[in-house]
């Protein structure tokens, strides 16, 4: 009898399970449900869509349900929505949105991928028919519709995080007067201060009017169902769109009522090789909790590239292998209009939080020879063990090579490179993309003083 291996969302994670257990044993049949109407796209590229940089939506998509099972052997099942788990029985409960029918499907190994729902902020009228969350295609369609349709003139953004950052962008594209309303004194909060501070002079010199220290208080909305003013503790902001972009939860509610373990973030525990705390059953993506390699500790960290690994492994391991995923260091950028901004490892807060004696060095260099077209200022700070001298995190900023650099500074951190190491790794020299010092080495070698 063929393995039935069974795989519950479609997005990064899923797909990538799916494709991976089939390779592995091409023999299995192997089943993909998805609530919605696509698969394995771009969250991340949603932003760019909407800000008219990605002109076709279908670019935004990876693979659709046909090419995934021409391609891949997988059959995939959308607007199929996965509304239980019998672990003992091992079988699913799934309903067919289309026809409103139930039916149960027995599984050999299951792969839970159900990733991640937005936040809330728990107010009347976030419902409103021009108040958008961007998490799915779907809904990033609809915002582009809508402004192409509406032509809004003033939008509110809530929320200071990474997506914010992208859609301020994205409006400003489309020459919408945007406010971004954050709870906190400076946007993209887990950065050190000198790159926040950087990150708001940028949204200020493009136009985006930040206000620190907003509670949303209403959504006061007219008859038509629109959202006409953001009433806040800071004042009130009176707009023709409203984008919620206050971080995602783990959907892991499927799984707590199958009660497979959870941790203190929410998210569904695994030990390496994807499995869950019930036998046959793995996860892997945005719904469940990942191993910081830096401090050791669990985090919430939904990233595609983090998903696509754990597919991986989890499909692997379901159709009979023995893959392992140790963990992640965290590694993140953003493009802030013309800055590129990034963060590698942990925060020097973090590092203190976890009991390291923290050090931190902060310089600004030349991101090629100083006369080259295409010079700009990179901005670097490196957190660092005072004892062992270890490279915990770094931030980095600038108009040109910020992220690439922070990519070396990953691999060093991943790797429990100490501040020597990194000052004496062989960097390359060559006057159009880089400095004879790189500011890599510069930074290293300024920490490597004080230390």
């Amino acid at each position: 009898m063929k393995q039935r291996i069974l795989v519950v969302g479609g997005l990064a994670a899923g797909p990538s399970a799916a494709s991976k257990a089939k390779r592995i044993n091409p023999n299995a049949e192997v089943t993909l449900f998805e609530r919605g109407e696509y698969i394995s796209y771009g969250i991340c590229e949603i932003p760019y869509y909407v800000g008219k940089t990605v002109h076709d939506s279908d670019d935004l998509i990876s693979y659709t349900p046909q090419r995934l099972e021409k391609e891949k052997g997988v059959t995939v099942r959308i607007l199929h929505l996965v509304e239980g788990i019998d672990g003992g029985r091992k079988n699913i409960l799934v309903r067919d949105l289309m026809r409103d029918k139930t039916s149960e499907h027995p599984f050999d190994k299951l792969i839970l991928a159900t990733g991640s729902i937005p936040k809330t902020l728990g107010l009347p009228g976030e419902e409103g028919r021009n108040v958008f969350h961007i998490k799915t295609l779907d809904q990033g369609l609809a915002l582009k519709q809508y402004i192409d349709q509406e032509h809004p003139q003033r939008a509110v953004i809530i929320g200071g995080g990474y997506i914010g950052m992208e859609l301020a962008e994205a409006l400003r594209n489309n020459e919408i007067e945007t406010t971004l309303l954050h709870r906190g004194d400076l946007p993209m909060s887990g950065l050190e201060h000198e790159t926040r501070l950087a990150v708001k002079q940028e949204l200020e010199q493009n136009g985006i009017v930040f206000v620190p220290r907003a509670r949303v208080r209403e959504l006061v909305a007219d008859v038509t169902g629109k959202v006409r003013e953001v009433l806040t503790d800071a004042g009130s902001y009176e707009t023709d769109l409203v984008i919620l972009s206050l971080g995602v939860s783990p959907q892991a509610e499927l799984a707590k009522a199958a009660r497979i373990r959870v941790g203190r973030h929410g998210g569904i525990q695994t030990d390496q090789r994807q499995a869950t705390s019930i036998d046959s059953i793995y996860a892997a993506g945005d719904c469940c909790e990942v191993k910081n390699i830096v401090n050791n500790a669990w985090m919430y960290i939904p990233l595609a590239t983090t998903a696509s690994k754990q597919g991986w492994v989890a499909g692997e391991n379901a159709a009979g292998g023995h893959a392992v995923f140790k963990g992640v260091i965290r590694a993140l950028a953003v493009k802030v209009f013309s800055q590129e901004i990034a963060q590698v490892g942990i925060s020097s807060q973090e590092a203190t939080d976890s009991g390291f004696d923290v050090v931190t060095e902060s310089i600004s260099a030349n991101s090629r020879i100083g006369f080259m077209p295409g010079n700009s200022k990179v901005h670097l700070t490196l957190i660092a063990e005072k004892r062992s001298k270890r490279l915990l995190g770094a931030n980095i900023y600038g108009r040109d090579g910020a992220v690439l650099r922070a990519n070396t500074l990953g691999v060093a951190i991943q790797h429990h490179l100490t501040i020597d190491q990194l000052a004496r790794l062989d960097l390359i020299y060559t006057p159009p993309y880089s400095p004879l010092w790189d500011p890599i080495l510069v930074a290293a070698n300024q920490l490597g003083k004080r230390l």
